[in-house]
Parts: C-alpha cells; sequence; structure tokens
C-alpha cells in the first residue's frame, strides 16, 4: 500500500556486491524476516559482482532498528516504521519486529536491476486501522494447508494482518475435535490441531493473527456428526439451523468444543457467525437470540471477545456491548459504530471478491466516509471476503443444483483450486489493502499513478510465486485469460463422506 509520507530524490543507487541486511535484535521473528527478504533484496546486488563497482558508489548495506523486541501480536501492536537512505547508508527503523517486516517490505519493493531506486529517501508509514482482514471460506472448500500459507504470504506482502479463517459451514466443520472426533472425521477435508498450531505459527512469523470463525447456530450443517450422537440438537425440520433444545444439549456441546478451539489461537477475537437464521420447526426468535446470547457470555468468559456478523445486532439483538460486529450485507459499519459498537466493514457490494463481476475500482473505497471521531475510534478496520459457494459439490451441500464450479470441490482438484482462488482475489484486493492502510480521497483508481502501483504489485505478487489473475487478464471461478481450468478425469465423483512505485 502507498505509504503514509514519502520524500524520495536523487538518481538510483547500485547495491554493493557485498551487500547484507544485518539487525542487532535479538528478536528470532525478525532475524527469519530478515531471511525471508534477503531472498528478494540481495538477487539485486548479486548482479553487481561483475561490475566492480567502488563502495563509494554503491549502498552496502541495510540496518534494522527496533524499539522492542517483543513478539507479542495483538491489535494494540505496532506496525509503524520508517527508512532512511542518505550518503549511501539506509536503515529501517520500528516500533516493533512487526514493523520492521513491514519496513522490509517496503524496502523490497523499492529494488530492481541492481539498484535502489532513489539515492535519497525518507519514508514515514503506519497504518489508518489495526485490522486488515482477509476471510477465507473453508466450511464450505477445504483450503489445503499449502494454499492457506500461500493466502498468508500474499496478504504480507500487501501489509494485511488478520486471517479470518471461516471455519465451519453447510459442508464441513475443518478443524480435529479431541473432544468430539466425528465431528471433523466426518468431512472431506480438516485440519488436525497440530496443522492450526502451524498455521498460526506461520501467520505469526508475518505479522498476521489469524481470528477463528465457527458458524452458529444457522449455517450449522457441519456439525451435523455431533447431532447423530445426540450431542446438539437441530431444529426440528431443518439440519442447518441449532436449536436451544430445553435440556441445554446444544449449549453444553458448544460451550465445551469452543473452549477446545479456543486454546488453539492466540487472538483475542472469536467470531461466532450468528448470521442468516431463521425459525424453522421449533426454533424462534427468542430461542434463536437466548442460545447466540449465552454463547456470547461463554466466549467473554474465557477471555476472548466475541465478534457475530451483523445479525446478532440487527436481527436477534443478542449482541452484547462488547461484541464487534461484522457488517456485511443491510447495515454498514457507520450504523454500528454510531450505536457505540466496535465494528468491522466487510461490505459485500464492495468486498466480496466471490464476485466476479465486482470491479477493482469497489475496493478502493473509504471505509469511515461520513464517520465522526468517535464512530471512527470504533471502526477496526475492514475485511475481503472469499466465500466458496460455488464451489460446493451441491448447492450449499444440502440441496440438489451445480454451482459453476462444483467439480472443484473434489481434492483431486486442489491445484486448479488454487488457481481459481488466487484469479479471483488478486489482483482485485490489493486495492482493498490500500484502502485498509491507507485511504487516500485524492487518488483516483482509474488514474495512472494508481493502475501502475496496481499493475506492479501484481507482478511483483506472480514473481513471489503466488497465484493471480494476470495483468490484462479476465479470471473467475473456473477460467483464466478466457481459457477454462482444466478437469481430472475423475472430477466427477463428489461424495460428500467425510517498477519505482511502493504498493
Amino acid at each position: 500500500p502507498v505509504p503514509m509520507s514519502v520524500k524520495a530524490g536523487g538518481e538510483p543507487v547500485a547495491l554493493s556486491s557485498s551487500f547484507q541486511v544485518h539487525s542487532t535484535s535479538k528478536s528470532a521473528l525478525l532475524q527469519r524476516g530478515i531471511e525471508r527478504y534477503s531472498k528478494f533484496i540481495l538477487p539485486n546486488a548479486d548482479v553487481n559482482k561483475e561490475e566492480h563497482w567502488e563502495d563509494a558508489d554503491t549502498l552496502t548495506g541495510l540496518t534494522v532498528m527496533v524499539t522492542s523486541d517483543s513478539e507479542v501480536l495483538d491489535a494494540s501492536t505496532s506496525y509503524s516504521y520508517n527508512i532512511s537512505v542518505q550518503k549511501n547508508t539506509a536503515v529501517i527503523g520500528a516500533d516493533s519486529p512487526f514493523g520492521a517486516l513491514y519496513g522490509l517490505e517496503t524496502f523490497s519493493q523499492l529494488v530492481s536491476d541492481g539498484h535502489l531506486n532513489y539515492s535519497t529517501l525518507a519514508v514515514s508509514d503506519e497504518p489508518q486501522y489495526r485490522h486488515r482482514g482477509f476471510m477465507i471460506d473453508t466450511g464450505r472448500r477445504f483450503f489445503p494447508k499449502e494454499h492457506v500459507m500461500q493466502l498468508l504470504d500474499a496478504m504480507s506482502y500487501l501489509k494485511m494482518n488478520v486471517l479470518h479463517f471461516h471455519l465451519s459451514d453447510l459442508c464441513r466443520f475443518s478443524v480435529e475435535s479431541k473432544l468430539y472426533p466425528t465431528l471433523a472425521t466426518a468431512s472431506n477435508g480438516f485440519y488436525t490441531q497440530q496443522d492450526i498450531v502451524d498455521l498460526v505459527a506461520y501467520a505469526k512469523d508475518r505479522g498476521i493473527r489469524v481470528m477463528p470463525e465457527f458458524d452458529v447456530p444457522g449455517h450449522s450443517h457441519g456439525f451435523r456428526a455431533l447431532a447423530a450422537s445426540g450431542d446438539l440438537v437441530y431444529c426440528s425440520n431443518s439440519d442447518i439451523q441449532l436449536y436451544m433444545d430445553p435440556k441445554n444439549k446444544t449449549l453444553t456441546t458448544l460451550k465445551h468444543l469452543f473452549v477446545e478451539m479456543a486454546q488453539l489461537f492466540d487472538e483475542e477475537l472469536f467470531h461466532l457467525g450468528c448470521d442468516e437464521t431463521g425459525t424453522p420447526g421449533d426454533c424462534s426468535l427468542a430461542s434463536t437470540k437466548q442460545l447466540e446470547v449465552e454463547l456470547i457470555k461463554h466466549i467473554s468468559s474465557i477471555g476472548k471477545t466475541p465478534v457475530g456478523w451483523e445479525e446478532v445486532l440487527y436481527s436477534t439483538a443478542a449482541a452484547s456491548k462488547s461484541t464487534v460486529i461484522d457488517a456485511w450485507n443491510h447495515h454498514n459499519s457507520g450504523q454500528s459504530t454510531g450505536l457505540g459498537y466496535h465494528s468491522i466493514e466487510s461490505a459485500g457490494h464492495l468486498f466480496y471478491l466471490n464476485h466476479a463481476s465486482l470491479s477493482y475500482e469497489n475496493q478502493w473505497a473509504d471505509i469511515a466516509a461520513g464517520m465522526d471521531d468517535k464512530q471512527r475510534a470504533l471502526l477496526l478496520g475492514g475485511e475481503i471476503s472469499m466465500w466458496t459457494d460455488n464451489y460446493c459439490y451441491i448447492t450449499q451441500c444440502t440441496r440438489p443444483g451445480s454451482p459453476v464450479a462444483h467439480w472443484m470441490f473434489n481434492r483431486t482438484q486442489d491445484a486448479t483450486f488454487l488457481q481459481s482462488i488466487g484469479g479471483m482475489v488478486w489482483p482485485r484486493g490489493i486495492a482493498a489493502a490500500g484502502s485498509f492502510w491507507n485511504y487516500d480521497a485524492s487518488l483516483s483508481a482509474t488514474s495512472a499513478e494508481f493502475l501502475s502501483r496496481y499493475y506492479a504489485q501484481n507482478d511483483r505478487l506472480a514473481a513471489r510465486n503466488i497465484a493471480v489473475c494476470p495483468n490484462g487478464c479476465k479470471c473467475d471461478e473456473v477460467s483464466r485469460c478466457g481459457k477454462p481450468y482444466p478437469q481430472l478425469h475423475d472430477s466427477h465423483d463428489h461424495q460428500q463422506h467425510s517498477p519505482r512505485l511502493v504498493v
């Protein structure tokens, strides 16, 4: 994203063939980050080895300095950084190792063809919002662990810092439970608890928090194994919405399960979903509200902050004052912050990237438009979302119908699914990342400057082995640049048993 302040001048300066990135910080996390970014930066020094540049004419190294070596990552973590280049000396300064990582990202974008693009440079940068998120829906189509890691890499290159991990929905419950072992193993694809530990650690190494979502009481078809064992109860005539039964089976099971799940995640925010509920059978608005109220109390009691989609406030009115409202459909974060709630802006008409027809211009948006200072203080930030409804083997994994990319539900199509998701998300998500970092109303999304940055960053993602839709192409779920994605022969088996610019 565009930094808050950049002052740059002079001719490009060559990187010495002995150029190194170094730091006196004792943060192992930062040292790992330096190793990663050296792979992007040092090849530019290697090209000068045969040029015999004199050290006096070159940039000999980059020093990274942090005020604190603390590796605590939470909503209060500082990501601010500055870069100074003068007299052939380059320095990154930051409050935290995580801010230093962002400084390394910006520096890496300013290096090309063996040179730093400017001989004098002063960058001062920090995000407008503390929550710059990306929601992936693995409660429908499963995202293999390696795919999630690639998406985390892409997020880090764009200075996004929250993976909203939608882990249960109509197709599956995606995390191994040792308390209820049939819950995930009944699905075609799930993460072991060690997988989750690994992903949380991988994300943290890149300055990314992982917010889990287990969507209840609606969207709960993925819990059906526990109904079969008598551990919870659905509304009568429904296998989608959970019921606050008189014996409290559902509530008791969910409390135990959510304690187990919460222990896998360092993140304070715990998303309960609470969207798109109804009144099927013996479920009433009052009983659904009661279930949500009790779960919100429970999540708060175990030291987490509950999050819910906007319906938790506007449909059931179950939200406590500590509940974070995730606005997505009929309401926006301006309304929920106006009522005094911390909020996340996930507006579907702006940020739902599962809509292939949605232009990148939609993602370049002021998510705090019309808010006063009090509301802005309550706005945590925004999220892009990649729902996988169109990859279900049948409609929503529950009823007849063939979504456009239904054949990719099969795990034999994992590699194609990665390319499809990458083509849907990038480069459009690049614009949203800029909105969540440092929105600038004076920069038009159709301007030459914006497009230069946008296309350059997409090329950069592709060069770093991120699956993207190439510049100048159109991509959707089933095609890339006008060519359909290939299908493997057994894909019918869908059984559900189980440049000089910084961006």
